[in-house]
């Protein structure tokens, strides 16, 4: 149809006139820009522009660790005097740290190898930061919280390292495509990062954070019962003790405090049922979770099942156990942001709290009968919560 509407308009007259010459050759120009050199154009400057946002985005997640790193050796020279290039150097060691996960071909056994796993490497992280800070490793609060900072540094370390490795393969083999991808997940890593970067003077300076809502509610809840009495102190970073409330007998639990730590809570509970030989008649788990972004912050949810994030080893653990011993479980969900949860509490999820113990209550009341035992569990990272 082009073709044809060339050759009809050449037919003005034998040759075509010039005006009729320079119309087809400025449309033909006009084509060939608007299909061959503007498209080119367009791809050439938003990958410019989506290279811009993640190279601008890579250089301000390296200041911020950076940031993070001044903010701890400052911390550390508080505490020791020792060289910081070779601090800094054992911090950027212990931030390079790699964890191998068990092999899943033979899937028997798997949350075992999970939970060997996890407490070796928690316990090298404990006995590097001890040695890393020698002057305060008799102060267990201090080295845990320590190493609440090591774990955000990681993390921070690893989202970096991952987005540049794509970043380069992108540019590295010119991929519009790749790079809109990276430049589509900024905003909601910009959250996270955020949140992580708040986090770290928090841990050094031992506050309670959001997702300490789960183990002050019980730190709160303790004060309402009487006969108040500590169970055992076998079972490591946990706090297990017993009182009695309305007639009923109840079982706490919660990560010791008030160094951040988050217990082995599994371990406690099956004490309770196979050492203690108790038989509750409910168990109850209260514990921080992401709110949608339609959701207000401090906002309760109460539902069935574990309140328990982070990869599923305790959660299967308190599963097995409650469904052997055939007890319900109900759980109350306290809402907020990711920066929430991982920075200083803040006054509404304070609130929420109060209104959580309140609500801890009502549901013993109506699940549970008199001479009746529970069990509540408080999860999330007990920093600045004592027992």
């Amino acid at each position: 149809m082009v073709a044809l509407g060339i050759l009809q308009a050449l037919q003005v007259s034998p040759m075509g006139s010039q005006s009729t010459q320079q119309y087809l050759l400025y449309n033909i120009i006009l084509l060939i820009l608007w299909f061959g050199v503007f498209p080119w154009f367009y791809e050439t400057f938003q990958l410019w522009r989506y290279q811009s946002q993640v190279s601008s985005f890579l250089n301000k997640l390296r200041l911020s660790m950076n940031n993070n790193i001044t903010q701890v050796l400052d911390f550390i020279s508080s505490k020791v005097n020792e060289d910081k290039r070779l601090i800094e150097g054992r911090i950027r060691d212990l931030m390079e740290m790699v964890i191998i996960e068990p092999t899943s071909m033979e899937p028997e056994g798997l949350v075992r190898k999970y939970k060997a796993l996890i407490n070796s490497y928690n316990d090298r992280l404990e006995k590097d930061v001890s040695r890393l800070i020698p002057a305060i490793s008799s102060s267990r609060p201090i080295i845990q919280n320590f190493t609440n900072v090591v774990d955000v540094l990681r993390e921070l370390n690893f989202i970096y390292k991952v987005i540049d490795h794509y970043y380069r393969l992108a540019m590295k083999y010119k991929s519009y495509y790749l790079l809109i991808q990276l430049a589509a997940i900024l905003p909601l890593l910009k959250e996270e990062i955020d949140a992580l970067n708040g986090s770290v003077p928090v841990f050094l300076k031992g506050q309670p954070i959001g997702d300490s809502a789960g183990p002050l509610t019980v730190f709160r809840f303790k004060n309402l019962c009487s006969d108040l009495k500590p169970v055992s102190d076998s079972v490591k970073d946990t706090y297990i003790a017993s009182c009695n409330f309305k007639g009923r007998k109840i079982y706490l639990v919660k990560a010791e405090g008030p160094g951040g730590t988050v217990g082995h809570l599994d371990d406690a509970i099956r004490y309770i049922y196979e050492n203690i030989n108790a038989r509750p008649r409910l168990m109850i788990t209260i514990d921080a979770a992401l709110k949608l972004e339609g959701e207000e912050s401090g906002s309760i949810a109460e539902g069935l099942g574990v309140a328990m994030g982070g990869i599923g080893v305790e959660k299967f653990n308190i599963e097995s156990i409650a469904t052997k011993y055939d007890t319900p479980i109900y759980a109350i969900l306290v809402k907020m942001s990711m920066p929430e949860a991982l920075n200083a509490m803040t006054k509404v999820i304070d609130e929420a709290v109060n209104k959580v113990v309140e609500r801890l209550g009502k549901v013993i009341d109506s699940y549970s009968e008199p001479n009746d035992e529970v069990i509540i569990v408080g999860v999330g990272n007990t920093i600045g919560v004592a027992q």
